[in-house]
């Protein structure tokens, strides 16, 4: 069978031929199974939000043919549970179809577009991605191709946040996994952030520390044989670099992942570099040059500093596919989070209170060049708290919308 556009094929037992029958299918479910439709419920009144699909034969239809479809929200969880997804069914009376029919005229092989509308966004929740499956219910004549019943029409919507200035003057250190043991030899991790750069080092030390522990597990940019904006991971000698240099002045997802085989850096969700690597753990309780930091590396305000912002910062104990750094890019509900570590929004901080002084006294010690001033409490619930230099009120913050 040529392009299996919409050709079913069922062997049947002890035959070497295949049964070929004519099939109605959603176009756009042969070659995606989701419709990403942005959705900022702000404009919404002005301006509704929309997207089309169509319905196809695989041949020419003899007659019309006409399909009847339907709103599923009852496939919602199972696709969840397969793709790594946290969609929500989205609110009654938010979205509709311009038609539950389409129509395959005689002579014709696609259908008119069908138009789904998202008008009203006063039930929408931040952080939250919606999803609308639609699928075809029944058929005047053919059968449904069942891979392209369904198609996901994906809403999302806007999260309005903070991101917080990391210069060589705050940068920020993570004391406690120094003593979490667990994490002493891990096959897999990841770390995950939210990045906005406003200048790449020029002044021949080429490398702006993002976040992890120099040598053992870092994220960066820069370095000796690559651009100074050039995306980079390190464990050892293992340092694969992005292909793609990054722009200054651009909002980006940035991620390094490691699944026990491979070491691999991705950008907004893709996979951008990568490098085989032999079965090597990675020791998050390293204190090498501070242990855990964001935004520099060393023991000095020209180890190697971030001038930029960062936000929805995390790291986890599993390797995160591509679809679950794409679909928690700009938010993570923590108490839906499994392998969680530390997440830190990086969107405000207070005042580091006298008992986190006690709890780790490193932080008055010499190796931290300032008395901490300012804590980043960790979201996750594992009291990973990320300690500043600056003070609570003079830490600079950059609003963000993230669509």
């Amino acid at each position: 069978m040529t392009g299996l556009l919409a050709a079913a094929a069922v062997l049947s037992a002890c035959t070497e031929a295949a049964e070929t029958y004519d099939a109605v299918f959603i176009t756009e479910a042969q070659s995606t199974v989701e419709l990403t439709l942005s959705v900022d419920p702000d404009l919404l009144a002005d301006e509704p939000a929309t997207t089309v699909f169509t319905v196809s034969t695989s041949v020419k239809a003899e007659s019309d043919v006409q399909v009847n479809l339907k709103f599923s929200p009852e496939l919602l969880d199972s696709y969840n549970s397969k793709n790594g997804t946290e969609y929500s069914y989205a609110p009654d009376g938010s979205f509709d179809l311009s038609s539950l029919t389409a129509t395959v005229k005689a002579g014709k092989s696609m259908s008119d577009d069908i138009v789904l509308t998202v008008k009203d966004g006063s039930g929408f929740e931040a952080g939250v991605t919606y999803c609308v499956p639609v699928s075809i219910e029944s058929t005047s004549s053919m059968t449904v191709l069942e891979p392209s019943r369904t198609i996901y029409v994906v809403l999302r919507t806007p999260v309005v946040s903070k991101a917080m200035y990391l210069t060589a003057s705050n940068q920020y250190i993570v004391p406690g996994l120094e003593f979490a043991s667990e994490y002493a030899a891990m096959s897999q991790v990841t770390m995950e952030t939210m990045i906005y750069v406003n200048n790449f080092r020029e002044d021949g030390n080429t490398i702006s520390s993002i976040m992890g522990i120099e040598g053992e597990f870092g994220l960066r940019f820069g370095d000796v044989k690559i651009k100074p904006n050039q995306l980079q991971v390190c464990h050892g000698d293992y340092q694969p670099a992005a292909a793609t240099p990054l722009e200054k002045g651009k909002w980006y997802h940035v991620a390094a992942v490691y699944d026990g085989a491979k070491l691999s850096i991705y950008v907004d969700g893709a996979e951008a570099g990568g490098m085989a690597m032999s079965g090597e753990t990675i020791n998050l309780t390293s204190v090498s040059t501070r242990g855990f930091q964001m935004g520099g590396s060393y023991n000095d305000q020209n180890g190697r500093p971030l001038d930029g912002y960062i936000a929805e910062t995390r790291v986890w104990s599993r390797a995160l596919s591509a679809a679950e750094l794409k679909n928690n890019m700009y938010y993570l509900n923590p108490d839906k989070a499994t392998g969680l570590i530390a997440y830190w929004r990086m969107n405000e901080c207070e005042s580091v209170p006298e008992a986190d002084f006690t709890t780790y006294p490193t932080l008055t010690g010499s190796d931290f060049r300032t008395r901490a001033q300012n804590v980043v409490r960790d979201l996750s619930g594992n009291g990973f708290d990320a300690y500043g230099e600056k003070q609570y009120d003079q830490v600079t913050y950059l609003d963000a919308k993230w669509l």
